[in-house]
C-alpha cells in the first residue's frame, strides 16, 4: 500500500514552484510598501493651484446659465511635498450644487467637500469662496435668417436677390437675450468672381454661446447674379385711355416713365414697345384723372423694375 504522504523530493519541489509562481507578485507588494513609505515620509506642503474648473450640476428644468458661465477658481493644498506639487489643474474638480435655485442672481457657496481631488490631499481654501451667477428661464423664439455676404461678383455683373431656406430657425436660450435678438446671419458667402446664379450651404452664426439653434443644419442660400442694371428715362410716351367715357376727353397726352433694370436689355428697348394705359373703371364720381400704368413688353419684364412714372395720372375731362 502506497503512502498517502509526500516524499520529501517532491514536497521541495512543489514549494520551489510555488516560490517562483508568486515572485512578481511579492515584488510589485514589495515596490508599492516602499512607494507608499516614501511618500508618508515626504515632508508636508502647502501650495496654490489655479484654473481649477468648476462644474455646475442640479440645474432645474427650464434654467439656464445667463452669460459666460466658465468659472475657474485657486485651491490652497496640504499633502506630501512631491504629491501636491505635481498635481495639474485637470486633475481637479469643483463642483458648484445649483439644485433648487430659481431665476434670479444667486450666489452658490464654494467648500472644501466640493472639491474632488486625490487621496491624500487636503483643501484647504477656495478662491474665490463663492460665485455669483445669473439665473434666467430658458425660452424658445423663431428668428428670421438673413445672408451674409462678402467680395464683389465680376466686372458687370451684380447681385440681384437672395433666397434663404429655411427663412427662420428655432432657437433656445436665456430669455433676455433671445427677446433682444430680431434677426441672425449666416456665416459669410463669398460672391466674388461669380457671374451667374448659384447656390451654397452655410450655418446660422448667433450672438453668444448660450444661444443654441434648433433647426436642423445647413441653410440653403441661394443667390441671382445678373448683368449690372441701370436706370433708363423713356419721354414723351403716348398715354392710351382704353374705356373712354361718351364725350370725354384725355388732357394729359404723354408720360415719362423711369425703367431700372440689366443694361444690355433697357439699351434695346423701343420707346414703341411700351405702353402708358388708363381705364375708366379706376375712376370715381368725384375724380378728375385717372392713375396710369406702364405696360412692359413681355421678354424683359422679369427683370427690369418701373421706378417712376411722370405723371402719376392723367388729368380727363368729362
Amino acid at each position: 500500500m502506497k503512502s498517502s504522504m509526500l516524499r520529501p523530493e517532491r514536497l521541495w519541489l512543489r514549494l520551489r514552484h510555488l516560490h517562483i509562481e508568486n515572485k512578481g507578485l511579492k515584488l510589485l507588494a514589495l515596490g508599492l510598501a516602499l512607494l507608499l513609505f516614501a511618500i508618508s515620509r515626504q515632508p508636508i506642503s502647502d501650495v496654490r493651484l489655479s484654473g481649477v474648473q468648476v462644474e455646475f450640476t442640479g440645474l432645474s428644468p427650464g434654467v439656464e446659465i445667463m452669460g459666460e458661465h466658465e468659472q475657474k477658481v485657486s485651491l490652497r493644498l496640504r499633502g506630501p511635498r512631491d504629491v501636491v506639487r505635481s498635481l495639474m489643474p485637470n486633475q481637479l474638480t469643483v463642483t458648484a450644487d445649483l439644485s433648487n435655485k430659481q431665476p434670479g442672481e444667486r450666489v452658490v457657496q464654494l467648500r472644501p467637500s466640493d472639491v474632488t481631488h486625490p487621496d491624500g490631499i487636503r483643501v484647504l481654501q477656495i478662491e474665490p469662496a463663492s460665485i455669483r451667477l445669473q439665473l434666467e428661464p430658458k425660452v424658445r423664439k423663431r428668428i428670421r435668417v438673413e445672408a451674409q455676404f462678402d467680395g464683389q461678383p465680376s466686372a458687370g455683373q451684380e447681385l440681384y436677390g437672395v433666397n434663404v431656406q429655411p427663412a427662420e430657425v428655432e432657437v433656445e436660450g436665456p430669455q433676455s437675450q433671445l427677446e433682444r435678438v430680431t434677426r441672425l446671419v449666416t456665416e459669410t458667402v463669398s460672391l466674388q468672381g461669380h457671374t451667374s446664379n448659384f447656390r451654397t450651404e452655410v450655418e446660422v452664426e448667433t450672438p453668444h454661446p448660450s444661444m443654441r439653434v434648433l433647426t436642423p443644419s445647413p441653410i440653403k442660400v441661394t443667390i441671382e447674379i445678373g448683368e449690372r442694371r441701370i436706370s433708363r428715362y423713356f419721354a414723351n410716351l403716348p398715354i392710351v385711355w382704353l374705356d373712354p367715357l361718351p364725350n370725354g376727353r384725355l388732357l394729359t397726352k404723354t408720360a415719362t416713365v423711369e425703367l431700372y433694370g440689366p443694361h444690355s436689355l433697357l439699351e434695346a428697348l423701343k420707346p414703341e414697345t411700351l405702353r402708358v394705359e388708363c381705364q375708366t373703371a379706376e375712376l370715381s364720381e368725384t375724380d378728375e384723372a385717372l392713375p396710369l400704368h406702364v405696360v412692359l413688353p413681355a421678354s424683359p419684364s422679369q427683370h427690369v423694375e418701373i421706378k417712376q412714372v411722370i405723371p402719376t395720372t392723367a388729368k380727363i375731362k368729362r
